[in-house]
């Protein structure tokens, strides 16, 4: 059976080879896994799933892969307090993207437009003359959900 790339995986693609990097088949697997994923994937997660897709590609490979991709702006990352940092194909001409929040009780993530903390940003910007980048580390709190069963 073969499957059909993604826009986004084709979009990566070409911005590599515009940057005159390889496109190997370790790398081709590691964004596809990345982009057929909805769920938020750890190195070893991806390791796993592109072992199971391109059987010879070595894991050395994969983590090679997973850095250089993310220091060519390719795939972003964000650490994750107290677990292994996660990693999204970074969209296509998008600047801002989103942060993650994570539930320190049920450890769910949620996804949050950069935008929404503009406020905090320009705030902390005055106030510290402090950059933050919301993309590159979890915020942690307590979804509704938990809160609510915290409550009852």
């Amino acid at each position: 059976m073969i499957e059909r790339r993604s826009e986004r995986v084709t979009a990566a693609l070409a911005a590599l080879r515009e940057r005159g990097e390889r496109v190997t088949p370790g790398r081709s697997a590691v964004l596809e896994v990345v982009d057929s994923s909805a769920e938020h994937l750890d190195a070893e997660s991806i390791a796993t799933a592109v072992a199971r897709r391109v059987p010879g590609v070595h894991r050395a490979t994969i983590y090679r892969s997973l850095t250089s991709l993310s220091e060519l702006g390719i795939l972003t990352h964000t650490h994750v307090p107290g677990s292994a940092t996660i990693y999204h194909l970074a969209p296509a001409g998008e600047s801002h993207g989103h942060t993650h929040l994570q539930c320190t009780s049920c450890e769910r993530f949620f996804d949050l437009p950069v935008s929404e903390l503009e406020q905090l940003r320009e705030s902390v910007r005055e106030r510290a003359g402090f950059e933050i980048d919301p993309r590159h580390a979890a915020l942690l709190g307590t979804c509704e959900e938990c809160a609510q069963d915290q409550q009852a």
